[in-house]
C-alpha cells in the first residue's frame, strides 16, 4: 500500500502561475497523465461546477477537452532526445505489465492551495499506478531523472486560482455541485507532451 498523505486544506488559496518559473509558454514538458476523452458525464459535472464560476475573476477554468490527473513528471522535451523518449515508452511498457488503470470515482470538490479540484479515488491505488511509472523513468533515465513533487493527491483540476483569494470566494458559489460524484470506467494513460498556454495546459 501506498501511504497517501493528508489532504493540502488552506483556508487561503494563492497564484498558481508563480509555480515553476522554468516552464516558460511553449517549452513542452513531458508528464504521465490520465485523460478522459468520450467522458460525457465528467464533462457535464465540469461544465456545471464551472458555470457557477462566472464573475469569480480569480478562478482561470480549464475547458474540459482539457480536463486530466497529473501523475508525474518526465522531463522537458527540450532536453531529452527522442531515443529516450522511446526507452521511458518501454520501460512503462514492461513496468505495466499486468496491470489496467482503475476505474475511478471523481468527486466532492475540493481546493488545493492553488486550484480548484475534484479529488480522485481510488487514492491507493491511483498512487500505486503514479509509483509503478516512476520506477519505470527511473530505470529509463537514471535516478536523476526528473519528477513531480514527493507527496501526491490524485485530483482532476476544474479551475486554477490566479489571484490569492479566501477558500470562501471558489467553494461558496458551489453549493448545489460540491458534493457531486462521477465514475469514470476507462481512463486513458499517457505520456503527454505538455505546453502551458493560456493559463491553462494543453497537449
Amino acid at each position: 500500500m501506498v501511504e497517501q498523505a493528508a489532504w493540502p486544506t488552506a483556508t487561503t488559496l494563492k497564484d498558481h502561475w508563480q509555480w515553476r518559473p522554468e516552464w516558460a509558454i511553449e517549452r513542452p514538458c513531458l508528464m504521465w497523465y490520465l485523460t478522459f476523452e468520450n467522458q460525457p458525464e465528467l464533462h457535464e459535472l465540469a461544465t456545471r461546477a464551472q458555470s457557477c464560476l462566472q464573475g469569480v475573476e480569480t478562478v482561470d477554468l480549464v475547458p474540459p477537452q482539457w480536463l486530466h490527473l497529473t501523475l508525474d513528471d518526465v522531463g522537458f522535451v527540450d532536453e531529452m532526445p527522442l531515443a529516450r523518449v522511446d526507452d521511458v515508452l518501454e520501460s512503462a511498457r514492461v513496468g505495466m505489465e499486468g496491470w489496467e488503470v482503475p476505474s475511478m470515482t471523481l468527486g466532492p470538490v475540493d481546493t488545493m492551495a492553488d486550484a480548484l479540484v475534484l479529488r480522485a479515488a481510488p487514492e491507493d491505488e491511483l498512487g500505486l499506478l503514479r509509483a509503478r511509472l516512476r520506477s519505470s523513468t527511473v530505470t529509463a533515465l537514471g535516478a536523476k531523472a526528473s519528477s513531480g513533487p514527493a507527496t501526491f493527491w490524485p485530483h482532476v483540476t476544474l479551475a486554477y486560482i490566479n489571484d490569492a483569494c479566501d477558500r470562501r470566494t471558489v467553494m461558496e458559489p458551489l453549493a448545489a455541485v460540491s458534493s457531486d460524484e462521477v465514475v469514470v470506467a476507462r481512463p486513458q494513460l499517457a505520456l503527454a507532451a505538455v505546453t502551458r498556454r493560456d493559463r491553462h495546459y494543453q497537449w
